[in-house]
């Protein structure tokens, strides 16, 4: 969800960019030549023009720099409203698939110390480095990397990893078959 703010904040390197291009322009209007290639001088006539002309290129990368702002804010709050649905989607569907409770997965994660050995996205100070990430976990092919990503297979390895394989270095939490059915509802709401 921080990708808006983060297109937001493209905005204003480039504001502050076309500014310079029309303090750039302003200047070069200053010292202008006429066709023949003599320097127009202040006393000429062509000075009211010259002015006009760089009013002219200035309001137009004014207007040009407000509408590419207005764009990237746009832009910004259609992808947020995409995010936003996305993750209802994937809610629904995780909660479909595993009949559990994402809210109290996140919550079960950080009870049993998950947050340990792996990144958790939603779960405070979960910056673990033993175990993989958890970001994305929806997309995986295999949990631990030995039997395929399916509800029961994910419920089977967070209640018992070391049935699933005996080498695995995921410790044995103590975790419920129905606390390790609410996190796999969370790890399932976690999208790409």
């Amino acid at each position: 969800m921080r990708r808006p703010r983060t297109l937001a904040l493209l905005a204003v390197p480039v504001a502050i960019r076309l500014a310079g291009i029309v303090l750039s322009v302003r200047r070069m209007g200053a010292a202008s030549h006429s066709r023949e290639g003599q320097p127009i001088s202040d006393s000429s006539e062509a000075r009211p023009r010259r002015m006009r002309m760089g009013r002219r290129i200035r309001a137009l990368l004014l207007w040009g720099s407000c509408a590419l702002i207005l764009l990237l804010l746009v832009g910004g709050g259609v992808y947020a409203a995409y995010r936003v649905k996305s993750d209802r989607d994937a809610r629904a569907r995780a909660i479909a698939l595993t009949g559990g409770d994402p809210d109290l997965g996140l919550r079960l994660t950080q009870r049993y110390g998950c947050a340990g050995c792996h990144v958790i996205p939603g779960a405070s100070g979960a910056q673990g480095r033993v175990g993989p990430t958890l970001q994305a976990y929806a997309a995986r092919i295999y949990v631990g990397g030995v039997v395929p990503n399916s509800p029961d297979n994910l419920i089977r390895w967070i209640e018992n990893p070391r049935s699933i394989d005996p080498k695995s270095a995921m410790p044995v939490t103590g975790i419920s078959r129905d606390e390790a059915r609410h996190v796999a509802t969370y790890l399932y709401t976690l999208q790409p």
